[in-house]
């Protein structure tokens, strides 16, 4: 969908920058020539008795004067000309974001939350919000939040200390990390080989191989049982020319990136599933909202079912489901899972039946001779 917004928005920035790198001089020196001309043709012409009428303009200088008008009226033509085009894009760029993305969210989901107005659900997101900061090493926008929100943290956070090891990171000072880790989580092998390596290719980038291959030898030798591979990709950028392309990936920014959030999340002892949460929307609203817009006359039946009227795929599943082994259904809020007496779990509505097809008082177990009372069956709760 951003697509055709990015396409307008490149065009319009590209026009703005042309008009940026072309016009100022353009301008100046048409500005030179009249003051040129003024100069020339008026002040140099001045009267020296001031009684005296003053001097009319030659028939050449009248002709030069309208030449020089007549040139910046088509300069500030071509101008003006430019500069609509810039807006028609800017302009374009608006009605595809009108087109492309809906204020009106309403609607297309049953069990739809009100953030603002419902204090409890209010208190859930900030709390969210508050753990993904922590959990990227943002502490200091935590803080602000859990001020400015009344946000109630979980387990006590050392803020101090997570902002003392997170800015000598980002400053790049990987050494500082990498003691801190040892002293407090040296089981992290992971993450302690990331950042030895982020240290060798920080040497590597200023031109110090003979330091980062000495470094490799001295303090990584010990992953070689774990990470052996790695290692030896690491060794080969190292030997190899800087620029060399296959060992790109370890220059790009994301790696570091990457790196700088695992060591929060350690720091922290936070996670938060916010960026799952936010990346699942993204592919779910437009498709609702398109359904929304091709059924309106059925949304009833359509948005206000148990579950979702298409297939959205989750790459990372953070609630638990059940599904009945006898009515081959997921349960939902109306029919939640039961626990029978006996241990097995199935759904009420298949509990239901199977309680009127029984004869008796008591129901035999689809999976097990156990019987048991209807009203023995306990809700389960994931």
């Amino acid at each position: 969908m951003s697509e055709p917004v990015f396409k307008y928005l490149d065009s319009a920035i590209t026009q703005l920058r042309d008009i940026r790198s072309k016009w100022p001089d353009r301008i100046d020196q048409q500005i030179k020539r009249i003051e040129l001309l003024y100069n020339e043709l008026l002040l140099d012409n001045t009267v020296e008795d001031p009684e005296q009428a003053e001097p009319e303009l030659s028939v050449t200088g009248q002709y030069l004067f309208e030449n020089v008008l007549s040139e910046t009226k088509t300069l500030l033509d071509e101008l003006s000309s430019e500069h609509k085009q810039v807006h028609s894009s800017i302009s374009r760029c608006g009605k595809e974001i009108e087109r492309n993305f809906h204020a009106d969210m309403c609607g297309i989901i049953r069990n739809q939350k009100d953030i603002e107005d419902d204090p409890d659900n209010r208190a859930r997101v900030n709390k969210l919000i508050f753990d993904y900061l922590n959990s990227v090493g943002k502490v200091d926008v935590a803080e602000c939040l859990r001020k400015e929100a009344n946000v109630q943290p979980g387990d006590e956070l050392n803020a101090e200390e997570v902002r003392g090891v997170m800015e000598a990171y980002r400053k790049g000072d990987f050494l500082h990390s990498i003691h801190w880790i040892e002293a407090k989580f040296p089981k992290e092998l992971d993450l302690l080989f990331e950042l030895h390596q982020q240290h060798a290719i920080q040497l590597l980038a200023a031109g110090k191989k003979s330091e980062a291959l000495h470094y490799l030898r001295s303090q990584m030798s010990d992953f070689n049982s774990q990470f052996g591979q790695r290692l030896a990709f690491l060794s080969g950028a190292i030997v190899s020319p800087s620029d060399h392309p296959r060992y790109a990936i370890l220059r790009q920014k994301s790696l570091n990136l990457q790196v700088e959030h695992t060591l929060a999340r350690l720091l922290s002892g936070t996670f938060s599933h916010l960026s799952e949460i936010l990346d699942t929307g993204i592919r779910t609203v437009p498709s609702l909202i398109r359904l929304r817009q091709m059924m309106a006359a059925r949304q009833e039946q359509l948005f206000f079912a148990d579950e979702l009227p298409i297939e959205i795929p989750i790459e990372k599943h953070v609630h638990s489901t059940f599904t009945c082994p006898i009515l081959k259904i997921q349960s939902t809020d109306n029919n939640p899972p039961m626990r029978l007496a006996c241990g097995h779990v199935i759904s009420r509505d298949a509990l239901n039946k199977l309680a009127q097809n029984s004869r008796q008082i008591r129901l035999k177990c689809p999976y097990c001779p156990m019987e048991s009372s209807a009203s023995d069956a306990k809700r389960v709760y994931f």
